[in-house]
């Protein structure tokens, strides 16, 4: 089932539909980025609606790339790991 949720940012309320569970990431996300308008308001005061907007979403986009790449560097370092485990158990001589 789901439901629609109504938020408001900038003072324009957008309706989104939301599934059962969804509730609370809805409300931390919102949360998150009116933070992150209100900081974009106070750095660029002089910035319309729009800007303001744009410089909260890249500023949010920036710590998510970067946990893109810490990620994929530790998939890079798993798959290693893993690669140099089955090799010593491959020189590993079996027991009978």
């Amino acid at each position: 089932m789901s439901d629609v949720r109504v938020l408001n940012i900038l003072g324009r309320n957008y309706s989104i539909r939301v599934t059962d569970g969804e509730e609370e990431t809805l409300a931390r996300a919102a949360k998150l980025l009116q933070e992150r308008v209100k900081e974009s308001q106070l750095r660029f005061s002089q910035a319309s609606s729009q800007e303001v907007l744009v410089m909260a979403a890249l500023n949010l986009c920036v710590p998510l790339i970067q946990q893109e790449q810490r990620l994929e560097a530790a998939e890079v370092r798993l798959g290693d790991t893993l690669t140099r485990i089955r090799q010593q158990l491959d020189a590993t001589p079996e027991s009978t």
